[in-house]
């Protein structure tokens, strides 16, 4: 089942950053507000934190609605430096059931366009969201 819902041509734009250049840390998506496009809500340097990004996830929490993100995840495995992509679904369980649904049949059209994801991380609460979370699932795809 799939919403109808496209992708709008900065996703992939400000994707492409991340995956080949490495210049955001943490891209944030959400559904527009005419439900018609996900759109970029927020795109952050590397000056930001693991942790601003789970605020900024969280913010959509408190409206009670959902969103996408990729993370450029940096870590050491083995002594060696690794850098790998996650795309998170956050749906929070006080979310309302139309976001939920919105977000979770529009995920095929944002996710059939980014190559590159290691990791895909559907959140629904806080322990999700660890970072120790995040490696296991980071580390383990090429374990």
């Amino acid at each position: 089942m799939t919403s109808g819902v496209g992708v709008a041509d900065e996703c992939m734009t400000v994707f492409e950053e991340v995956k080949m250049k490495h210049k955001w840390l943490y891209i944030i998506f959400r559904i527009s507000d005419d439900l018609s496009h996900i759109i970029v809500e927020e795109k952050a340097g590397h000056e930001k934190t693991y942790n601003d990004f789970v605020m900024q996830m969280k913010n959509a929490e408190a409206k009670k609605q959902c969103r996408y993100g990729v993370f450029d995840v940096r870590f050491l495995q083995n002594d060696v430096p690794q850098e790998k992509l996650a795309f998170f679904l956050w749906s929070p369980d006080c979310a309302t059931v139309k976001q939920k649904i919105l977000y979770t049949t529009s995920l095929k059209a944002l996710r059939k366009k980014m190559e590159g994801i290691t990791a895909e991380i559907q959140c629904t609460d806080d322990s999700d969201l660890t970072m120790s979370n995040i490696l296991e699932r980071c580390c383990n795809k090429y374990t």
